[in-house]
């Protein structure tokens, strides 16, 4: 089926054009979805993309304008941001005494002196107390946006400021008495 007739097919949502449009296009979504995935991910996660990819040109085929480009245009770039959103949904997340182990274990090259350094800033940023030492982890290291952390912990917003300022106020000052010795 040429794109123009399936493209009205689509716009119309008649019987089997979604699946015209999957036979036709998957391998190209789903070569597009692995180039920007395929090494972080699974097969099932990439298949979950792909899916995702065509429910999306389903649902919303009637309210789009092809005319500046192809409906393989489209997927291409639907593809493309849908693994993007996919990957950044990705988070690790380990423990921090077992990241900073893992990171060390396989570069050789790092001194002493950083792996003790990295001891010392965690030990730091303990000694912060809770929730301050939690709210300082889940921002600068597993990188949450404030509006997250508070939802999560059921804070106010600026309390979850406050505590990142403070924590790098009291971080700051605990690494010049540091130094100082």
């Amino acid at each position: 089926m040429n794109e123009q007739k399936l493209l009205e097919s689509l716009r119309n949502q008649k019987r089997g054009a979604l699946e015209k449009a999957i036979k036709q296009y998957t391998p190209y979504v789903s070569v597009v979805v692995y180039n920007v995935i395929g090494q972080a991910m699974a097969q099932e996660d990439i298949e979950e993309v792909v899916s995702s990819v065509f429910i999306s040109l389903w649902r919303n085929s009637s309210n789009l304008d092809y005319s500046k480009g192809s409906i393989k245009t489209y997927l291409g770039t639907l593809a493309r941001n849908s693994a993007k959103d996919k990957l950044r949904g990705l988070k690790y997340h380990l423990p921090l005494e077992d990241y900073t182990a893992a990171t060390y274990e396989n570069e050789p090259h790092v001194s002493f002196e950083q792996q003790e350094q990295s001891t010392a800033i965690l030990s730091m940023i303990k000694e912060l107390g809770e929730p301050s030492s939690e709210i300082f982890i889940r921002y600068y290291f597993y990188e949450e946006k404030v509006r997250y952390i508070a939802e999560s912990m059921g804070l106010p917003l600026s309390t979850v400021k406050t505590n990142l300022v403070r924590g790098r106020q009291k971080l700051k000052k605990s690494n010049e008495r540091n130094e100082c010795l």
